[in-house]
């Protein structure tokens, strides 16, 4: 199911726990061994890479939109990858942004 979301084909190793929400899907790349827990949202109009062998925590949401901080351009999204690496463990309930890139072996706490 996974791969017709993404539009690509998911290794047999990949496994998520539901529910699991995103805006699109066709825009997120994953890895060998990747485990996604229930509850998570993926934002990915700019796109998301998961490495292989990463974790990732109940409700974890992943935002690649965001605004402008120029007052008059603050309605306007911008949109930026995100970049999970190799082994990266992100704890349950943590956020992370449009432009981030998280080295191999990182653990991000909740």
């Amino acid at each position: 199911m996974f791969s017709s979301l993404t539009a690509s084909e998911i290794d047999d190793t990949f496994t998520i726990f539901p529910p699991f929400y995103t805006d699109c899907g066709k825009n997120i790349r994953i890895g060998k061994n990747v485990f996604i827990n229930s509850g998570c949202c993926f934002q990915d109009q700019g796109g998301i890479e998961i490495g292989d062998g990463s974790l990732i925590g109940h409700q974890v949401v992943l935002a690649t939109l965001n605004h402008d901080l120029d007052l008059a351009r603050r309605a306007s999204m911008t949109a930026a990858p995100i970049k999970i690496g190799i082994n990266v463990w992100i704890g349950s309930h943590a956020t992370v942004l449009s432009g981030v890139k998280i080295g191999d072996g990182a653990v991000v706490a909740a």
